[in-house]
């Protein structure tokens, strides 16, 4: 079955978030549906305002983060544009940036209608876009589980750390010498993140995990000014591609990104696995 939605959003759709904030523009909750003329909905009403309430509740706790911590919001800011389908297997809003459709955020229905959706994570690549993909998902993953509103994927809640250190293993068969940060690092978004595991490739949640425990390291053990340093260093640019200049690290870290990453491994190794 093939499903298509409009790429841009139609003035008839759902009206905006009831919080007032003039940043959202609309919500969306319609599937097209093979051999029905008219859009259906996408998930119940009662659905709809509670991921209504869940979007202001990240907002809200987004934009006090970044007051807090002295990161600007994109000026002017864009208007949001969310849309809610079984269309979508993932969440996105980074692609859509990238394609040079700022706003436009969208998001899976079956993770809307069971309280799943990671919206904070996609509202922070909104607010804080960039070009290189493991930097991107990584601030992402970690602020969603600092101070996101639930517990979504890639780890539902559990610490970063400790979910490598207690399931790399069991899990994937593999040890924290199997991971090269090196080839994350390399990829631009907006391409997938992915890697290498000796002979095999993994993508998913695990490469979304590996990011955020990389980049809570970063900011625990360097802070967040040397962190906001680096990723200034690569912007997003629409339908443009740059992972960043690999020396840059030393230059704001004083260590190469080989460095950190056994930094990183170190840390991740000091940790009991029993917690």
């Amino acid at each position: 079955m093939s499903l298509t939605l409009a790429e841009h959003h139609r003035p008839n759709a759902t009206a905006g978030a009831p919080t007032g904030d003039k940043r959202l523009g609309s919500f969306t909750f319609e599937d097209e549906i093979e051999g029905v003329d008219v859009p259906l909905p996408s998930v119940s009403p009662r659905q709809q305002e509670t991921f209504k309430a869940l979007f202001s509740c990240e907002m809200k706790a987004l934009d006090a983060w970044a007051a807090k911590e002295g990161w600007l919001l994109p000026s002017p800011f864009p208007t949001l544009h969310i849309y809610v389908s079984r269309q979508y297997e993932f969440a996105a809003s980074l692609w859509p940036q990238w394609k040079g459709q700022v706003g436009r955020m969208n998001f899976p229905a079956y993770r809307v209608a069971v309280g799943e959706a990671n919206v904070l994570h996609e509202l922070v690549h909104v607010y804080f876009p960039n070009g290189n993909r493991m930097l991107a998902e990584g601030l992402a993953v970690h602020l969603q589980q600092e101070i996101g509103c639930n517990a979504v994927f890639p780890n539902f809640g559990e610490d970063l750390h400790d979910f490598i250190r207690g399931k790399l293993e069991s899990e994937l068969r593999r040890t924290l010498d199997d991971i090269h940060l090196e080839t994350l690092e390399k990829i631009s978004t907006p391409s997938m993140l992915m890697f290498r595991l000796q002979r095999h490739t993994t993508k998913g949640a695990w490469a979304y995990v590996i990011a955020g425990s990389f980049t809570r390291f970063l900011i625990d053990a360097y802070g967040w000014d040397r962190y906001r340093i680096l990723y200034a260093k690569t912007p997003l640019i629409p339908r443009q591609r740059d992972a960043g200049d690999p020396e840059r690290w030393d230059e704001v870290f004083g260590h190469s990104l080989a460095e950190l990453a056994l930094q990183w491994k170190a840390t991740i190794a000091s940790r009991d696995s029993k917690r």
